[in-house]
């Protein structure tokens, strides 16, 4: 190939995206909304400190709560089914939020659990997934596998475990054994810490019908997220 035309195809090869994932999921950078100091913090809970960005698309629910109902332990109804201490998105809708300190650090075993508000209807479960995407710097982020055209409830997505844990029953929030949510392993995507968790509703793709879209309660519905082990 003549060298005149090497130049610009090295050009563009050079300014080409590298890895860009392509999944089509929003990776855009977090906002920094939270304090900037975050990082030098000693958690005091194993909970999320911060809502770095809400998009809520529609709903409502929780709103007059908000940003605290998110950021404390996860409040289960009874027996596990529907708690109502939580935050819709809306169908579509997203939320980021970031720990202080070290966050959510790699260890045995899962390290990040994600309660949402699922409930027992006949013999399933009632469900509204969100994807999960969690990063160290807040601009790489890692998206976890959510087969939602697999088994129902859909595989590796949050909002899909029962939740057992409140303040009234004394479960450990931060044992997957006991607590309840939906687990997720950084070692699956590579990462040793995460300091930010973003949370995607794909309830339209779950369910196109678009059935359990419209109302104030519409979509995922955060309850709270649990670090597993003290950095």
């Amino acid at each position: 190939m003549h060298a005149r035309l090497l130049a610009p195809l090295a050009l563009v090869l050079a300014c080409a995206p590298v890895d860009e994932p392509a999944d089509g999921l929003d990776r855009h950078p977090a906002l920094g909304d939270c304090p900037e100091d975050m990082s030098d913090e000693t958690p005091s809970d194993p909970f999320a400190d911060c809502v770095d960005e809400f998009l809520p698309a529609g709903a409502g629910h929780g709103r007059e709560s908000f940003p605290d109902i998110v950021l404390g332990p996860p409040e289960a109804g009874v027996d596990g089914n529907a708690g109502l201490d939580v935050l819709s998105l809306g169908c579509g809708g997203q939320i980021t939020l970031r720990f202080a300190g070290a966050g959510v650090v790699d260890g045995p075993g899962p390290d990040l659990l994600v309660f949402e508000n699922p409930f027992v209807v006949g013999d399933g479960t009632f469900v509204e997934p969100a994807r999960v995407l969690v990063s160290d710097d807040g601009v790489d982020w890692r998206a976890f596998a959510c087969d939602l055209a697999g088994d129902d409830p859909p595989h590796g997505c949050a909002g899909v475990a029962l939740v057992q844990a409140n303040a009234a029953n004394g479960l450990d929030p931060t044992d997957p054994a006991m607590a309840g949510g939906d687990a997720f392993d950084l070692a699956e995507v590579g990462l040793a810490r995460a300091r930010w968790v973003r949370l995607i509703d794909v309830g339209e793709e779950y369910d196109p019908s678009g059935l359990w879209c419209s109302g104030p309660s519409g979509g995922f519905d955060l309850d709270a997220l649990a670090a597993v082990h003290a950095p």
